[in-house]
């Protein structure tokens, strides 16, 4: 019989204690350093794993996602008993979406709907995934490629062309057979493709000869050519510390190593300064894209957390601080088939961020459609708007606790499932055929998936406190919301699209963790804003940002026509720009703007 273990013992030190002991590891001599970070590392888990504990929106399925990651096995087979968990296609030649030569791989037929007994809405949607295999057929995944890419894959490239020396198309033959050469096409022109390295930037130091008269001291010195410019750091070389800091989220203190490592000397302060010089010239884009996101017929919007250090200490000063929240709230709208992302950065939450956007709004237009999650800091109390939640919040919900509560877990998430493959489907089409077509292939499985929840609850088989409870409560209180894609012609199913955008916000706080003020927050959610409205419309950021620069006078004169994805046509253009810049400063109209 194996011995009983006895409890570890527990040892409780206050903060000042805890401070105390990391201390003298720290101080200690005779420690490597190797071992005195290992022991702080692992005192710092031994406070983090009881605080976690105690928490109360912690779950042990939250709590297992936290130390072992995500890992999510499906209680029932693959294949032909659920289709849904596997690599599976439809078999059908017309990728098309319309309602006619479409159809749903899982099908709920009104006839099932009468029914109220779970058990029997169970077996309704295994037989209905079970019957949908008749159309479906497995697919193996493609093998891995070799990674290499066609030379036609590079867009910005320096195209050098070998020629043949002592020889031209027509000209004898070398051989002196008796014919003539030809170019020889039967293809493509051979291309051999070479990637060159080179630094972020090159330092050029130009010495300009200087010439005095010794008798009238005249001086003389030697022209300086105009691709020398007047500036130190030119434009390509601001954007490309722009794009270095607010797309690949390189704090400007690391930047500052790297370069040195180098042999450039490059400081954080200067780097600020030329970032801070490339906003200028951003101002008026940003104000042209606020006020078409909000004109626009659909505004997806979201929050995440933020910090800003200004703030911080003012908080700490005052005792009574009533905000002491910051956010970053994102934005994505669409203007005549082109997208807009803002990102802003302060102490306002989305709620108050959309009052503010929407008071820009032409009187003229319709409601907007609004999709967001169910927070109530999320909705504007100022303006009207139709108001869609994400479905995908819901349906995560019941994917966290699938281990515990698999049986209505799995049925929930199955008939969900066919509504994403329906509204993947009307990709493409217009707002009220994808409307039409929700209605006729998605809406059955919804309205049993409301009677399912219901059952769920009048049978008694759910604790109303438990997490699959408050999961179903979740599904209820918001179901108008969460279906708002069954009733109103443009509206999404889920924010999917704008929690990926808000990633490059939160990789930014990850690495430099905070913001040093808000002026520093707002001039950086501007630039991540115009760099990720380039990146949705598939233009070079970098060749946008060198533009608006090297065009100052014209883009302040009309920046409507100097958007990411109308700039080249105006760059090409011969553009006036000291009439430009004599002409009083633009104000945008509304009217105007909104028209496109």
């Amino acid at each position: 019989m194996s011995k009983k273990k006895q409890p570890l013992p527990v040892a409780e030190k206050t903060e000042a204690e805890l401070a105390f002991i990391i201390e003298t590891i720290e101080n200690c001599a005779a420690l490597p350093d190797a071992i005195k970070s290992f022991i702080i590392i692992c005192i710092e888990n031994a406070l983090w794993f009881p605080d976690v504990l105690q928490r109360k929106n912690i779950s042990m399925k939250r709590l297992k996602f936290m130390l072992f990651g995500k890992s999510y096995k499906s209680t029932e087979k693959t294949n032909s008993e659920n289709p849904l968990d596997s690599t599976l296609i439809e078999d059908k030649g017309n990728e098309t979406a319309n309602t006619d030569a479409t159809q749903s791989v899982v099908d709920f037929t009104p006839a099932t709907m009468t029914t109220m007994n779970t058990g029997d809405i169970e077996a309704i949607v295994k037989n209905s995934l079970a019957s949908g295999t008749k159309t479906v057929q497995k697919i193996n995944a493609p093998a891995s490629g070799h990674g290499r890419m066609a030379h036609t894959a590079y867009k910005d490239y320096v195209e050098i062309t070998l020629n043949i020396e002592d020889l031209k198309p027509g000209d004898p033959c070398p051989l002196d057979c008796g014919g003539k050469v030809y170019p020889f096409t039967p293809k493509m022109p051979k291309t051999l493709l070479r990637i060159v390295g080179q630094k972020m930037a090159e330092v050029r130091k130009i010495k300009v000869e200087r010439l005095r008269c010794n008798l009238c001291h005249y001086l003389i010195q030697a022209k300086i050519p105009a691709w020398v410019g007047a500036e130190k750091y030119d434009a390509a070389f601001k954007a490309w510390i722009v794009l270095q800091k607010y797309r690949v989220a390189v704090p400007f203190y690391r930047q500052e190593g790297f370069q040195r490592l180098l042999d450039f000397p490059l400081s954080d302060a200067t780097q600020w300064s030329l970032v801070e010089k490339v906003a200028g010239f951003c101002y008026r884009i940003f104000d042209v894209l606020t006020l078409l996101a909000a004109n626009s017929d659909l505004l997806y919007l979201d929050d995440t957390r933020l910090k800003i250090q200004a703030v911080i200490q003012e908080i700490k000063k005052a005792s009574n601080a009533k905000r002491t929240g910051m956010f970053t709230t994102g934005f994505l709208a669409e203007h005549e088939g082109y997208k807009i992302a803002l990102f802003l950065n302060g102490t306002r939450h989305a709620g108050e961020n959309v009052t503010s956007l929407l008071s820009k709004r032409m009187a003229d237009k319709p409601p907007i459609i609004q999709m967001c999650d169910a927070l109530s800091a999320n909705v504007s109390k100022a303006v009207s708007s139709i108001i869609c939640n994400c479905l995908s919040h819901g349906f995560r919900k019941f994917e966290e606790i699938v281990d515990m509560f698999p049986t209505p877990c799995m049925t929930i998430m199955k008939l969900l499932s066919p509504v994403y493959d329906n509204d993947a489907k009307t990709k493409g089409i217009s707002t009220q055929a994808r409307l039409e077509y929700h209605q006729q292939h998605s809406k059955p499985a919804i309205e049993l998936l409301e009677r399912y929840m219901k059952a769920l609850f009048d049978e008694k088989l759910v604790e109303p406190n438990s997490e699959l409870g408050k999961a179903l409560k979740y599904m209820q209180k918001h179901w108008q919301k969460l279906t708002r894609f069954l009733s109103v012609a443009g509206a999404p199913l889920c924010n999917n699209i704008l929690e990926r955008a808000l990633k490059i916000a939160i990789l930014n706080r990850k690495n430099a963790m905070f913001y040093r003020t808000c002026y520093s927050a707002q001039v950086g959610g501007m630039l991540t804003s115009i760099i990720y409205t380039c990146e949705l419309n598939q233009v070079n950021a970098y060749d946008y940002l060198i533009g608006l620069q090297t065009h100052a006078a014209a883009v302040n004169h009309n920046p409507q026509q100097w958007l990411p994805w109308n700039y080249k046509e105006n760059r090409s253009a011969h553009v006036n720009e000291v009439a430009c810049a004599n002409q009083q400063e633009f104000a945008p109209d509304r009217d105007v703007l909104a028209a496109g």
